[in-house]
């Protein structure tokens, strides 16, 4: 996966003509930030987002650098599915705040899509070796009543909440 990239400016320089300080990589942006925190007044914002981490983290101009920062650090060690399920999250709780969608993650059943889940759900009903009592049940039907308690998110991962 291609990382993330920032691109960082102050309120103070923009106000001033300055277009930003370039594009950099997480712990490149918190070093630049480190090394003259109030560097043109210090109202940091970012200015542009170069993101490779599949999740939208919504208007930016006025977030919180640092969060955003750590939440980029986060989704880059994170595994293509992983980073699926807070997209998923996130969509289910209406937020664009990374971390509340990683903190609470742990709180949902998760499951990669539908099939999935109707696996699961099929895996509740035990008919033994009773084959007439298979032939009879309606899985269709069951998996359609299982979905009234599902939530698909965009990306086709699935959220029993």
């Amino acid at each position: 996966m291609k990382k993330t990239t920032i691109y960082l400016n102050t309120w103070g320089a923009y106000n001033n003509g300055c277009v930003g300080y370039g594009w950099m990589d997480p712990e490149q942006a918190r070093e630049f930030i480190e090394a003259d925190p109030e560097r043109d007044g210090g109202e940091w914002f970012i200015a542009d987002l170069d993101n490779y981490t599949g999740v939208d983290f919504g208007p930016l101009d006025y977030a919180n650098v640092d969060e955003i920062i750590d939440a980029i650090e986060a989704l880059n060690n994170m595994e293509k599915w992983e980073r699926d399920e807070i997209t998923a999250v996130m969509e289910y709780l209406g937020t664009n705040d990374v971390q509340e969608a990683i903190d609470k993650k742990d709180d949902y059943t998760i499951f990669s899509d539908l099939d999935q889940y109707h696996d699961s759900c099929d895996e509740c009903i035990e008919f033994g070796n009773n084959e007439l009592l298979e032939r009879y049940f309606d899985y269709e039907a069951f998996h359609r009543d299982c979905d009234y308690d599902i939530f698909e998110a965009s990306n086709g991962v699935c959220i029993l909440g």
